[in-house]
């Protein structure tokens, strides 16, 4: 009997609804309002500096990468283009906690850029060893985790619209056909590990 090789799901984005929630919650769309939210209570000057300086640490090298791959018709669907994007990412956010710590950077962003060091091992390791992972309900879910342990969730509403929002992301993944239900549940429970791991660890150095 002839091996079969079991390929990766080609995204459909049947559904337009999905397709644009995948568009607007895109990891690399969110990145930015998400650090401007983090950054929140700095001076904008300062604000504005930092943004720049992740932005171009992160998010430069990985769409470089990406972009390269799909001229050699590889695309991030494919858990196979994940590998070498991980690591990419993964040493970005490692070079950019060292640099935040070394230039003093408010303690909010070095929690949330400690968070992304420990997810993204956690994200590659599933991804490598048993199925690819909804990057986009990881990414949102993290957030939502981030600013509910930093205080800025701070009403039953906001709380209401934050997970509305990962559902609707999770929702979009599944009907459009990038993910399965099992896979983007496997991104909010990554993901709520990972925050809460770099949120003790944080604490952990506080008392220290």
């Amino acid at each position: 009997m002839p091996h079969q090789v079991v390929t990766d799901p080609v995204p459909h984005n049947g559904n337009r609804l999905g397709y644009w929630l995948g568009i607007i919650f895109h990891p690399f769309s969110v990145f930015i309002p998400a650090l401007v939210v983090v950054l929140k209570g700095t001076e904008p000057l300062v604000a504005v500096g930092w943004v720049v300086f992740m932005a171009g640490i992160i998010l430069v090298p990985a769409l470089t990468l990406i972009h390269l791959a799909r001229r050699k018709g590889r695309y991030t669907y494919q858990r196979g283009m994940r590998h070498p994007l991980y690591l990419v990412f993964w040493a970005g956010m490692v070079l950019c906690v060292g640099l935040a710590e070394w230039l003093d950077a408010p303690e909010r962003l070095i929690f949330s850029l400690l968070a992304l060091v420990v997810w993204v091992p956690l994200q590659a390791a599933i991804n490598a060893r048993l199925t690819k992972i909804s990057a986009h309900t990881a990414v949102v879910t993290g957030i939502f985790t981030a600013l509910f342990l930093m205080g800025d969730l701070d009403s039953p509403l906001l709380v209401i619209g934050a997970v509305g929002i990962v559902g609707a992301v999770a929702w979009a993944r599944v009907v459009t056909g990038h993910h399965t239900l099992w896979q983007v549940s496997l991104g909010m429970i990554v993901s709520f590990i990972s925050v809460v791991t770099a949120f003790g660890l944080i604490l952990l150095s506080q008392r220290c």
